[in-house]
């Protein structure tokens, strides 16, 4: 047994547990979806106004929203290294950073500087990804860039409410999140977070537990 790399639990595989591992493959296949409802939230939201506008005026252009622009504009090369650029680092700057060392690391050439194409590659290098001593910084990185996609979205990732209560505070706030590569996490207490044999383990403590009440 190794102690995994990103979660610190232990692992009957080299440096990253299969959690952390379906985790980290949720997180790349999450991106392409992320970044397509960002660009749609690109347009600030727009207030009424009072009265009728008359046909023959001009409407000025909507304005875009530039933390939008910010995340989804230019790779890198163009971005990191330039004086206007605020916020966080963009989509593709922090992909192509990540596709372009696995390339380098397995001798391949490098793919083209899409979402689609870089978040491909590395889907398919996860396990090799997985195996590196960056491997927890990437998951990190990851993860971070999809929650801020998401929180400039203002889209939440789907949350199914398990008939469960949590080990560790005894609430019912046992929750499967899409893409978290976890079956089962407790949305309060961080430090529980279930691989699909712990879950069914605690599913059958707690109907045995219900199924003899007259135990104390």
């Amino acid at each position: 047994m190794t102690e995994c790399a990103v979660c610190g639990r232990n692992s009957n595989l080299p440096r990253t547990c299969r959690p952390c591992r379906n985790r980290i493959r949720g997180l790349l296949l999450g991106l392409p979806e992320a970044v397509v409802q960002t660009w749609m939230a690109r347009h600030r939201v727009q207030r009424g106004t009072n009265g009728e506008r008359v046909s023959a005026s001009k409407e000025a252009p909507i304005p875009l929203r530039m933390d939008v622009l910010n995340l989804l504009g230019p790779s890198a090369d163009a971005v990191l290294t330039g004086e206007d650029q605020e916020g966080p680092v963009p989509v593709v700057g922090v992909l192509s950073a990540w596709s372009d060392l696995a390339a380098e690391q397995t001798c391949q050439k490098p793919v083209s500087h899409t979402v689609s194409a870089l978040t491909q590659f590395l889907v398919d290098h996860v396990e090799w990804a997985c195996r590196q001593e960056w491997v927890a910084d990437f998951a990190v990185e990851l993860e971070g860039l999809l929650k801020t996609l998401r929180k400039v979205s203002g889209i939440e990732p789907v949350r199914i409410l398990l008939p469960v209560t949590c080990p560790t505070c005894d609430l019912r706030t046992m929750v499967r999140e899409e893409g978290s590569g976890w079956a089962a996490e407790c949305r309060y207490c961080s430090v529980v977070k279930l691989s699909a044999r712990e879950y069914a383990q605690l599913v059958a403590e707690q109907a045995q537990a219900v199924s003899t009440p007259g135990e104390v």
